[in-house]
């Protein structure tokens, strides 16, 4: 298992929500209910592995928004003072999260991808360089 960095295990927001994070290296994944409570856990984590000589890569950080609808609201987050990229859509351990919270497009790619992988395998059971 990865080292993990435990500088941040639990933080409750104003709504009482609790986030549990396991803060590994390579994967983070944050959670709040609003922006300026996202920017405070991005904060706080920041600082604990500023601490520990660690600094984020804001360049393979991603942001996501979470909403119904068409609608895209602007998500400003910032790491020291630079950016971090909003996406609408991501693969994250597997699965495709959208903003608009749906699953339709994690499925069609999960059909699409076991498609190829079954007309591969047909390929090779029905090729003529392999006995049965």
């Amino acid at each position: 298992m990865d080292s993990c960095l435990c500088g941040l295990k639990q933080y409750e927001c104003g709504l009482r929500i609790y986030v549990k994070c396991l803060l590994c290296v390579d994967d983070k994944v944050i959670l709040a209910p609003s922006m300026c409570e996202l920017q405070e856990m991005v904060n706080k984590v920041n600082d604990s592995v500023n601490k520990k000589g660690i600094k984020i890569n804001v360049s393979k950080t991603n942001v996501m928004m979470f909403e119904r609808g068409e609608s895209t609201t602007e998500c400003n987050i910032l790491i020291d003072g630079e950016k971090v990229k909003q996406m609408k859509e991501f693969v994250y351990l597997g699965s495709q999260f959208t903003n608009d919270g749906k699953h339709d497009k994690d499925i069609k790619r999960r059909v699409n991808a076991g498609s190829k992988l079954n007309g591969a395998l047909l390929a090779i059971m029905n090729s003529k360089s392999v006995s049965r």
